[in-house]
């Protein structure tokens, strides 16, 4: 089955949210540029994609960090990827930081509640809740009597297996692949 796509050089599809508009970049025999809304992209976003394109690209950023940001992305092999390859990774790149920055501003409260109270246990100032501490095993004067029969039939076949196992006879290992490193060692240093 031949396939004439690469699939280890395709990146999976990050959803764009309806609330981003589509950018389309300004292309040129060596370049790609987009101009980027600060407010509907976030800053963050926009430089976490242009960090991820350091391997590939040369990324140059600049405007108004406050409102309105122009990169520009120049191949650092010209030969192996065109601009055009590059834009759509930056915006691919750009759509899942846009994502990514959504949900770690999301999940702030809750990270630095984690911190908190890891910091004031370590300080032992506040005991560990005992809501973190698994549920206590019931005894074994619970279990019914199907059961207890159960568990010693489960045990027996158990039992009954490891002894055939041990009663059967040991395949040979003439290359003595199944020993271990040290036995291996052993029988070098005996040698």
């Amino acid at each position: 089955m031949k396939s004439t796509k690469n699939i280890s050089k395709q990146r999976p599809q990050a959803a764009v949210p309806k609330k981003v508009a589509v950018v389309s970049p300004q292309l040129s025999s060596s370049d790609a540029a987009f101009s980027l809304d600060v407010k509907t992209y976030g800053l963050e976003s926009v430089l976490g994609a242009a960090y991820l394109m350091m391997d590939k690209a040369y990324v140059s950023l600049s405007g108004d960090r406050a409102k309105s940001v122009v990169v520009t992305l120049r191949a650092k092999d010209p030969a192996a990827i065109k601009p055009k390859a590059l834009a759509e990774e930056f915006l691919l790149d750009l759509a899942s930081q846009k994502i990514r920055w959504a949900v770690a501003k999301n999940n702030l409260p809750i990270r630095e509640f984690v911190a908190e109270q890891a910091v004031l246990i370590a300080n032992g100032r506040v005991a560990p809740s005992s809501a973190a501490a698994a549920p206590p095993e019931p005894p074994a004067e619970q279990l019914t009597d199907d059961q207890r029969a159960e568990i010693e039939k489960l045990i027996s076949e158990v039992e009954a297996e490891i002894k055939t196992m041990n009663d059967k006879k040991v395949v040979p290992d003439p290359k003595n692949i199944k020993a271990s490193w040290e036995e291996k060692q052993e029988q070098e240093n005996k040698a």
